[in-house]
């Protein structure tokens, strides 16, 4: 399993959070399996059932994250700068720019459905494996998603031009 889903699941992280982090994150969903291994699927089950795993390592690293920013922060007195994604990094341009803001502001769940979607290219099965929710409900996760993630790029356009011709 870790020599067939390594790579997969190392890229997953690594969308998501710089190389380090990456690296140690994609170290500890493979210590879950190895103490759930009679809870892993066998076969092509395997790599959506590490996603899910993926998943939750993830909010994990993250929720330490923001704990260690609010600690730095009160000891510091001083604001922290939000850490860029690595996706805004990666892909430049306005219009690009204007979907990935839109997308940081979609609710965190949102955002998890559309990454699996859209950069793991999971089809939609596999999908509600990782999240533990049945292929209907997935469906349903992923439309609303985007559709959320379209409005809040209209809005946001819609702002930004009433902003400029009001100057």
């Amino acid at each position: 399993m870790y020599r067939a889903h390594y790579h997969q699941v190392y890229a997953y992280f690594k969308r998501r959070t710089d190389p380090e982090s990456a690296a140690d994150a994609t170290v500890e969903a493979f210590m879950v399996a190895w103490r759930r291994i009679d809870d892993v699927p066998t076969g092509e089950d395997a790599l959506p059932w590490l996603y899910g795993v993926s998943r939750r390592v993830l909010a994990n690293q993250r929720r330490g994250l923001r704990r260690k920013v609010r600690l730095d922060h009160k000891l510091s007195g001083l604001g922290s700068e939000p850490q860029q994604t690595p996706e805004a990094v990666i892909i430049r341009g306005s219009e690009i720019q204007e979907v990935l803001d839109a997308f940081d502001r979609l609710k965190p769940s949102d955002q998890e459905v559309l990454r699996l979607a859209e950069w793991e290219e999971l089809p939609h099965a596999e999908i509600a494996e990782a999240l533990g929710i049945s292929r209907t409900a997935a469906d349903q996760r992923i439309h609303r998603a985007f559709d959320r993630l379209e409005k809040e790029v209209h809005r946001a356009r819609h702002t930004a031009m009433r902003k400029g011709g009001a100057s």
